[in-house]
């Protein structure tokens, strides 16, 4: 290329086109099975590494996965105690072709530091439900104490880690953040002192209504939520907000909707993306009993136009296919 048709790239009306043509290439590579290179999908802005490892006396496990993500995506990690095992989750993010290539030579699971120290069980060997609460020494300098609830089907009682406590560095935190209507219910509050997350378990019914009412439902238009089948939800705790959130589930083109009542974070980040996996997604937010009806003409507060997104893998959906808080894919995103 010559040099007069090379300056033409840097003109300033051709930069505004460039981007259209231009996409993420990241290293893709599922647990199991070789590496490849992945062009991204548009809005999904940055390459991920998911990783999840189990440690039970001298014995480790490790399961990576990378690929592309959404742009709202961020570094976050994860660490608990399910009987004789420790779990660990971490999540990275980069914005440049193939910057997830793994390093060579092993890498150090954990830092040598030692730093907060944690209340740490889980629902799946009840110990959370049971009080038998274990300590666990944070490794890392950000991480704070965690205490995560994720119910996907308030109705179904499954052996699942329902309850999450340890250590961990996430979006939202310190909080509380948190969603619920009549099908699920998520929540997350964070502390930073020694063994602050200690207590019994957080549920929904032992939270204080706060005086709003929200619509509630999860479906489609015809299907879960027609206007028949929302109905109003009293919002408990400091979820006062009421919130409709519309997107496509993964790479399908169906509109998926979801109502409830949200603190005010969930209106501004990527959580109904990460526990719903809900793409190119529109949020609304709304004070106010019964402001997000299915008939109301909502402004948006978040963002306006649909934001373009893949369906997420989040470690804290990567973690949650183990937690299923984040939401997810791999293990759980």
């Amino acid at each position: 290329m010559g040099r007069p048709a090379l300056l033409l790239l840097l003109l300033p009306g051709v930069l505004i086109c460039a981007p259209g043509s231009w996409a993420l290439l990241c290293l893709q590579c599922k647990s199991r099975g070789p590496c490849q290179e992945e062009m991204c999908a548009p809005g999904q802005d940055l390459c991920r590494t998911t990783a999840m490892r189990v440690w039970e006396g001298e014995e480790e496990l490790e399961v990576v996965e990378r690929g592309c993500t959404h742009a709202e995506k961020s570094n976050r990690t994860m660490s608990y105690r399910r009987g004789s095992q420790i779990i660990s989750l971490t999540e990275t993010v980069c914005g440049s072709d193939l910057c997830n290539k793994p390093r060579l030579g092993r890498q150090r699971t954990f830092s040598m530091g030692r730093y907060l120290e944690c209340v740490s069980c889980t629902s799946s060997d009840m110990s959370c439900e049971r009080g038998r609460e274990q300590s666990l020494q944070c490794r890392h300098p950000r991480e704070q104490c965690l205490d995560v609830v994720t119910y996907d089907n308030l109705k179904v009682n499954v052996k699942d880690e329902h309850h999450t406590r340890g250590c961990g560095f996430l979006p939202g935190c310190p909080g509380p953040t948190g969603f619920h209507n009549h099908h699920s219910f998520h929540y997350l509050q964070c502390c930073n002192r020694t063994n602050c997350n200690r207590g019994p378990v957080i549920q929904l019914q032992n939270l204080p209504p706060n005086g709003v009412q929200c619509y509630s439902c999860e479906g489609n238009s015809t299907h879960g939520c027609s206007s028949n089948e929302s109905s109003l939800v009293d919002c408990r705790g400091p979820m006062d907000q009421c919130l409709q959130a519309t997107g496509p589930i993964g790479l399908g083109n169906e509109t998926f909707t979801v109502r409830g009542c949200v603190t005010a974070s969930w209106c501004h980040d990527s959580h109904m993306s990460d526990i719903f996996s809900l793409t190119r997604l529109s949020i609304s937010c709304c004070k106010g009993t019964g402001c997000n009806h299915p008939a109301s003409d909502i402004q948006y507060r978040s963002g306006g136009a649909p934001r373009p997104g893949p369906v997420p893998l989040s470690l804290a959906s990567t973690l949650l296919v183990i937690i299923r808080l984040w939401g997810g894919v791999l293990l759980w995103t």
